[in-house]
């Protein structure tokens, strides 16, 4: 008995399978896997994006006039430890603005922005409000602010060829949050 076999439809749309035991589910992508694949092409092909996203430019204005350097000293930092954060907001810094010319990197940064800052208001401010140790609170800071980012992009991204973050970028991406206001480690009734 014989089985007649037709690839003449789009990859995406193709599947062949046989003997297949249990069950196949099939998922649409979500927008976060399309935004990634749409920033591979986005490079590939050069096609680049001259203005900044709305979503974007919130997380890029400064909300208020304290240093990150004086926002971590005031959560209790030490020098070594500012040191070490400067550098890697820094380093984030660099990569927001060499991949700031494609859309879907914009548009990834304010999300995954946005996931950091929520998670840090839920998780971790509470801690700072309660007067926890830092130790306590940069070990939330990496069970429920990182690890999840770090999940979502290793995920939602798999096949990502450009950004390619890391836990270093995702607490890059808090100094920068931090440096621009958006995220303190101290409870500050002024602001």
């Amino acid at each position: 008995m014989g089985q007649e076999v037709n690839n003449e439809g789009e990859i995406q749309s193709q599947l062949n399978a046989t003997n297949v035991e249990g069950s196949i589910y099939f998922t649409k992508k979500t927008r976060f896997a399309k935004r990634f694949e749409k920033l591979n092409q986005e490079v590939k092909n050069d096609e680049r994006y001259e203005g900044t996203m709305e979503s974007l430019k919130y997380y890029l204005t400064k909300l208020d006039g304290i240093d990150a350097e004086t926002k971590l000293s005031d959560g209790g930092f030490n020098e070594n430890e500012i040191i070490s954060a400067m550098k890697r907001k820094e380093k984030y810094a660099k990569r927001l603005q060499l991949n700031r010319f494609f859309e879907s990197a914009q548009w990834i940064d304010s999300q995954l922005f946005a996931k950091i800052k929520m998670d840090f208001e839920a998780f971790v401010l509470p801690l700072i409000d309660n007067g926890s140790s830092k130790i306590e609170i940069l070990q939330h800071v990496v069970i429920k602010v990182v690890q999840p980012v770090l999940d979502l992009i290793n995920i939602e991204g798999e096949d990502d060829e450009v950004l390619n973050y890391n836990a270093d970028d995702i607490f890059g991406m808090i100094y920068y949050l931090t440096g621009q206001c958006h995220i303190n480690w101290k409870n500050y009734d002024s602001i």
